[in-house]
């Protein structure tokens, strides 16, 4: 009698480890690019951040456990219970100086507790804040931090100098760029339509308040098809209708609170104006230089290091606002240079979009070669 042909062997079934990360300061108004690293994640990473909005936790399909409120003013008692959430993690990122209470309660209770390793990602540019109390506090607050990542070289040496981090324990890593996507639709923003001929320069509203004087006399002189669309709250929208009003200019702004500010719409763009004085990432940088628009931006000289070369010029020092109505208005008249900026901002963006520098730098911290190890 023949012997049944012997059961094929099944493949072993290879389960991953759920690893619990906390983000802690997650804030897409202020870095929408953040979105892009969460995104990033490995399928076996799950993903926790504390005060999320709705849409944000729905969007990157964030836990959201309960964590005290992220105060400047903190003290030892909300920072204990912060650390105190931190202990059912195997890595928590503190995201900017929002999050900072967070990373100095890592620091003060982390040993007690036994906490998993903490790395911040600071979105400063160039000189860290001045005065001895805020120097002090981060000194104390990132001494024990395995690991600070910082968007530029100028940013990594002040942090060492000022900050006292040793610099084997920085590292230089640009914010995330979003893989170019398609040019929305015309309506792509509630209740406006760009027309057929226009072209569109996009703010927020407090730059576009901030630097009014030079930029409204800018879009003065330039083609009337170019017109000024602004992001931000009803309050300030307002209030920098009334200054167009009075140049003249109402027919050629538009202002929406319906989003936090151009990233999600960057193709509809054809210039975009930052103001980048705070010493901070702007926020919408990485998505409009992933789209090709060519950006005028005030800010030291570390935001420079964001910017391709062929963009120098287009960065403004903090003290020249009225060069930034100049480049405007060049920037306006001259096509060729307009799409030449525009595709060396998309070009430095593409080599920006691999997020594996920033998921080996976690791994590494964590003591493993990859966040998809079992």
């Amino acid at each position: 009698m023949a012997k049944p042909p012997a059961a094929k062997s099944k493949k072993p079934i290879r389960v991953h480890r759920v690893r619990k990360v906390l983000h802690v300061g997650i804030d897409l108004a202020d870095a929408p690019w953040v979105s892009t690293l969460v995104r990033a994640m490995p399928a076996n990473v799950e993903n926790h951040g504390p005060h999320a909005d709705d849409a944000t936790a729905s969007l990157l399909q964030l836990h959201r456990p309960e964590f005290p409120l992220l105060k400047p003013s903190a003290g030892p008692g909300p920072m204990n219970r912060m650390a105190r959430v931190m202990r059912g993690y195997e890595l928590v990122l503190s995201h900017g100086e929002r999050a900072f209470p967070a990373t100095m309660g890592h620091t003060l209770f982390g040993q007690a507790l036994k906490l998993p390793p903490l790395i911040h990602l600071y979105d400063g540019v160039g000189e860290v804040p001045r005065g001895w109390w805020s120097r002090f506090r981060h000194r104390l607050g990132l001494a024990r931090t395995p690991l600070v990542i910082v968007p530029t070289q100028a940013a990594a040496e002040a942090v060492s100098r000022d900050w006292q981090v040793p610099a084997k324990n920085v590292k230089v890593l640009p914010p995330l760029c979003p893989p170019k996507s398609k040019v929305p639709g015309p309506d792509a923003i509630p209740r406006l339509m760009k027309r057929k001929g226009e072209k569109w320069i996009a703010m927020r509203a407090a730059d576009a308040l901030a630097l009014a004087e030079t930029v409204l006399p800018a879009l003065a002189r330039i083609d009337d098809g170019w017109h000024l669309v602004v992001f931000g709250p009803e309050a300030a929208c307002t209030s920098l209708r009334k200054l167009a009003d009075g140049q003249g200019l109402t027919d050629r702004i538009h202002t929406t609170a319906r989003l936090h500010g151009p990233a999600t719409v960057a193709g509809l763009f054809d210039m975009a104006v930052i103001d980048g004085r705070d010493g901070l990432v702007p926020p919408d940088l990485p998505a409009l230089m992933a789209a090709g628009v060519p950006i005028v931006a005030a800010g030291p000289e570390g935001l420079g290091e964001l910017l391709p070369a062929a963009s120098a010029d287009l960065r403004i020092g903090p003290d020249q606002p009225d060069d930034i109505g100049r480049a405007i208005e060049r920037i306006a008249g001259d096509g060729d240079e307009r799409e030449g900026a525009g595709k060396a901002n998309a070009e430095l963006a593409a080599q920006w979009q691999d997020a594996a520098p920033y998921l080996d730098a976690f791994a590494a911290v964590m003591g493993l070669a990859s966040l998809s190890d079992r």
